[in-house]
């Protein structure tokens, strides 16, 4: 059943407490690879800054995630590791919102995702987004990873896309400010 979004959702930075509702979040989208329950754990708290989630504070569950990282060489790019939203949620504009709030934090310049040919709804999300928000998309030709890379060759080739430089997206300092 569709659930409409209401004024209270609530989008915040993840805690290791959270890492097993993100394990299911994931497990239950049908969609996204799922990792060991211990990866969601160690993402939500040594790379929380990166993170993001949303609750539905009227049913208490975390309806909607992006976790990423930032890479150690390049400090002011964030990669998305993995985004979902909650089936009765979808298509209410929450997976936009998470991108922007994560991406707002001081320092990002640029969003790298790798993205499956076949997955074109995520495609469709980073292209929506990025026309949103004024930044170039651009797929990288030499990077990401080809389908040799994966053991038995048992996963679609991930083309990495590049967004930005991210100039029209205020900090949230910068929307407490005003």
């Amino acid at each position: 059943m569709k659930q409409m979004i209401s004024s209270l959702l609530r989008y915040r930075t993840p805690s290791k407490r959270d890492g097993a509702k993100l394990w299911k979040l994931v497990k239950d989208s049908g969609k996204l690879d799922v990792n060991s329950p211990y990866f969601y754990i160690t993402m939500s708290h040594w790379f929380s800054n990166s993170c993001m989630i949303v609750e539905d504070i009227n049913n208490d569950r975390i309806i909607g995630a992006v976790i990423g990282f930032r890479q150690p060489e390049y400090r002011n790019r964030l990669f998305i590791w993995q985004i979902t939203v909650h089936e009765d949620y979808r298509g209410q504009g929450i997976a936009l919102k998470l991108l922007d709030e994560l991406a707002s934090q001081s320092g990002t310049e640029y969003v790298e995702a790798t993205i499956s040919p076949s997955n074109a709804a995520s495609r469709r999300l980073f292209e929506k987004w990025s026309a949103m928000i004024k930044a170039d998309m651009i797929k990288s030709e030499s990077d990401g990873f080809g389908i040799e890379l994966f053991p038995e060759q048992a996963h679609e080739q991930e083309d990495l896309y590049i967004i930005g430089p991210l100039k029209n997206i205020e900090s949230k300092k910068e929307r407490n400010d005003r």
